[in-house]
This record gives C-alpha cells, sequence and structure tokens, in this order.
C-alpha cells in the first residue's frame, strides 16, 4: 500500500522547519522531503516548492476570477485566465490535486454551460478540463458526461469538437467506471457519426478513434472485472466496415491510416470480427501500408499490431502467410531492430502466426526468422517483453517442425536463453524452459508439488 500525505501536512512540516529549527526555506524543504521518503511515503502529490512560489495564489487567483465571471456573466477575457491556469496545471499532479481542492472541476464545468455558445471560451475550458483531469479522472460525475455528450451532439466546429474528444479520452483512462457510464451514454453512435461523416478531417478522425481504443482499455486495476471485451463487441460490429473503409480514403495521410490500423487491432476481439477485416480488405490494405512505407517505424508497429490480432483466426491466419507476409514480418524485425516496439510486436506477431500451424512455422525457417529472433534477443538483454515474445516465438517454431529447429541451436540460441533466464531469474523461467524443452536441449524442471506418500482413506469403517 503506498503511503500519501496531504498538501497541509507537507507544509505544516517545512514550516516547522523554518520556525523551529530556523532553516532557511530551501533547507526546510530538502529536510521534510528526506524524512518523509525516508518513512516511505510517497510524495508525488504534493507541490514541494510550494512556499518559495506563488503557484498557490496564482492557482486561486484564476480560480477566483473564473468565478467572478460566472458571478458577473462577463466573459470577454476569461479564455486568458483560463489558458494561465491551465499552464500551472500542466505542470505536475500535485498542480492539479491543489487546484481540484479549490473546486476547480465544478467552476469549470458551470463556466462551459454558461458558454456553450461562445467557441472561444468553450475551446479554453475545455483545455482547461482536459488538463485538470490528466492523471486524475476520478473527478468525473453524471454532470460532466451529460455536459460531454450534450456539447457532442452540438458541436460543429472542429477544434472545439477535438478538445472536447480529448477530454473524453482522457476521463476514460485508468478507470473503468468512467469508461462504463460514458460507453452507456451512447457515445459509440455519435463517434460514429464523425467516422461516416463526409466532410470528416483527419484529425477529427484520429481522435474519434482515441477515443473508442480508450473505451476498451482495461488498465483499471481497482476493478479485477471491467468490460472492455463487451464494449469491443459492440463498437467492432458497428465500426469495422466503417474503419477498413476510410483507409483508402486516408491512405496518403500516415497518421489517419495508422490511427485506423491500431484501432481495428484494439477492436478485433473475437474470431468472426478477424474474418471481418479480412473481407472487408483490411489484410490486403495493411500488406501494402508496410510495403509502401518502408521506414515509417510508427505504422509498422502499427501494422504488426493488427496482423498479430488477425491471427486470432485461423483461416485469416493461413492467409496472412500466403498473402506473403513472412518475409515482409522478417524483414520489417531486421530493418527497424533499433525499434524496440516494433522488435517487440514483430516477435509477437511470428509467434502469434506459427502457433499449432507448423506450415506457417515453416515459411518463417524460409525467411531466416531464427537468426533474426537470436539477434533481437541479443539486443535487447535486459527488456523482459522482447525475450518473452521471443521465447514464444521460439517455442511455437519448434514444437512441431523438429528436423529445422536445429537452425536455432546452430546460431547459439542456447546460450541467449540461459543467459536471458539467468538475468531475469523467474520473469521468464516458465517461457525459456518451454522453449529448450521444445528444442530439444537439457533442462532442469522442477516439480511444483508431489505428495508426501502418506496412504489416502475414503472415510469407510
Amino acid at each position: 500500500m503506498v503511503r500519501v500525505i496531504s498538501q497541509e501536512t507537507y507544509n505544516e512540516v517545512v514550516n516547522e522547519n523554518i520556525e523551529q529549527f530556523s532553516m532557511t526555506p530551501k533547507e526546510a524543504i530538502e529536510d521534510a522531503i528526506q524524512q518523509f521518503e525516508a518513512q516511505g511515503i510517497d510524495l508525488s502529490n504534493i507541490i514541494k516548492d510550494l512556499i518559495l512560489s506563488d503557484n498557490n495564489e496564482l492557482i486561486s487567483s484564476y480560480l477566483n476570477q473564473i468565478n467572478i465571471a460566472l458571478e458577473d456573466k462577463n466573459y470577454g477575457n476569461i479564455h486568458h485566465t483560463l489558458d494561465k491556469l491551465r499552464n500551472e496545471l500542466d505542470k505536475d499532479i500535485a498542480h492539479r490535486l491543489y487546484a481540484e481542492k479549490n473546486g476547480a472541476y465544478n467552476s469549470l464545468i458551470k463556466l462551459m454551460k454558461a458558454c456553450l455558445n461562445n467557441g472561444t471560451v468553450l475551446k479554453a475550458t475545455l483545455k482547461a478540463i482536459t488538463s485538470l483531469m490528466t492523471g486524475n479522472p476520478d473527478l468525473l460525475n453524471d454532470e460532466g458526461i451529460a455536459l460531454q455528450i450534450q456539447i457532442l451532439d452540438r458541436c460543429l466546429d472542429v477544434p472545439t469538437l477535438q478538445c472536447l474528444l480529448r477530454w473524453i479520452r482522457e476521463c476514460c483512462i485508468k478507470h473503468e467506471l468512467n469508461r462504463q457510464s460514458i460507453f452507456n451514454a451512447d457515445i459509440f453512435n455519435k463517434l460514429k457519426k464523425i467516422l461516416i461523416r463526409d466532410n470528416a478531417s483527419g484529425p477529427e478522425l484520429r481522435d474519434a478513434c482515441a477515443v473508442i481504443r480508450a473505451l476498451v482499455l482495461d488498465d483499471d486495476i481497482r476493478h479485477e472485472y471491467g468490460k472492455a471485451h463487451e464494449h469491443a463487441s459492440v463498437i467492432a460490429k458497428g465500426a469495422i466496415n466503417v474503419l477498413t473503409g476510410l483507409m483508402p480514403r486516408y491512405r496518403k495521410d500516415k497518421a489517419v491510416v495508422g490511427d485506423l490500423i491500431i484501432t481495428l487491432a484494439a477492436l478485433i476481439v473475437r474470431n468472426e470480427f478477424c474474418q471481418e477485416v479480412e473481407d472487408a480488405g483490411g489484410l490486403k490494405f495493411v500488406i501494402d501500408v508496410m510495403i509502401d512505407y518502408p521506414d515509417s517505424e510508427k505504422l509498422n508497429w502499427q501494422a504488426l499490431k493488427l496482423l498479430k490480432a488477425l491471427a486470432g483466426n485461423d483461416d485469416v491466419k493461413s492467409h496472412i502467410i500466403t498473402s506473403g507476409c513472412g518475409p515482409i514480418i522478417v524483414s520489417a524485425i531486421s530493418r527497424m531492430k533499433g525499434s524496440e516496439c516494433v522488435v517487440t510486436a514483430g516477435l509477437a506477431c511470428i509467434s502469434a502466426l506459427t502457433l499449432r500451424c507448423s506450415s506457417n512455422a515453416g515459411v518463417f525457417y524460409d525467411c531466416g526468422a531464427p537468426l533474426i529472433i537470436i539477434d533481437a534477443m541479443k539486443a535487447y538483454p535486459k527488456s523482459v517483453s522482447v525475450l518473452k515474445q521471443a521465447a514464444w516465438a521460439i517455442r511455437n517454431m519448434s514444437v512441431r517442425n523438429k528436423a529445422e529447429c536445429s537452425e536455432f541451436i546452430t546460431h547459439g540460441v542456447e546460450d541467449v536463453l540461459k543467459s536471458a533466464h539467468k538475468l531475469h531469474g523467474p520473469k521468464l523461467e516458465s517461457d525459456i524452459k518451454a522453449a529448450l524443452r521444445d528444442l530439444c536441449l537439457k533442462v532442469e524442471l522442477e516439480e511444483r508439488w508431489t505428495g508426501k506418500g502418506v496412504s489416502l482413506s475414503n472415510g469407510i469403517n
């Protein structure tokens, strides 16, 4: 359990150091930080140099100006105040928590309601509340969600719409209940209207896709069971054809294409969705993207993520290989071996495509994948994600291809695997041992449980 304190408690200790021990403000702050950290207290929510600055006065002043504007219904220059407030909020989470305690959320919600027809103020307020809630999504309430939907229904200004979508996305990150409430407000149908609009701009589409991906996250550790799969299933049914249909239209826009690809990858959580993407031309398009943009690290990473997701369907998995993807994947890993994210995605792709499929594994042997995989492990000896995906790929390529797996051994895979095990221990133990076992190499398997040799009784006398 992380231990935290309030800003007031921290300030009291700093002031005590100054008043009772005659320390300078700087010395008092350093001593207070050392005291609290020695006790294992997390100070990330604390403005540590508050006594040296007027940040508290600035934030309070800006909020006071907003409240006065609300009372007087005079919003002439309030957007300048909002910009200044946002600059303070963007500094760190401590500033945001301080503003929250001083009623920033309620003031900003009231200001948006009062200025729905004032584009300048509305946009500035949306930016400010997004900054306030970055890393702090607990503030959202039913009133805020209703306001989000209201603005989404009536907003015609593209920059303002983008600001709104970014606020909604921020509310969804690491907050399962917010996601469910926003989803239940029928937001997908409103996002879909943006996707299918003929005059939708690339930036609009990207922000709409970002909200869709946020709605299918499963990143809130406070909730053991979320509804990411349910959300993804509902959205996929209404969005797969739309997203794949947009791909050719924005083919020349790498940013939009990348967002469409990674959004599809997040949505295809069921077998039939993989087939739908292929039937709609998604597989061919993603292959063309990797061929057309061989030097784009981000696009290749996104494309590899989609290919791995598509491999969830056995028929599509076979089509991926027969479409010539094997050499393209291996080439991408080789070309971009300096990018850990591309290497990880590429190895995960090989692992998924060779799972329970010896013919696909044979294609990767023919492409020279064993040497590429081993080189990746050597290049990233400290990366658990790279080593884990590599071990899975080795295992899947070896378990049904005993005659060909000697190629891994020839390139020295045994030493590389054992070095990874020695360095990372339990984090990779089962994965490394499984790879060694399926390569028919010596491995010490540990018996997890044994009986005590006591005879059992059925309880019948």
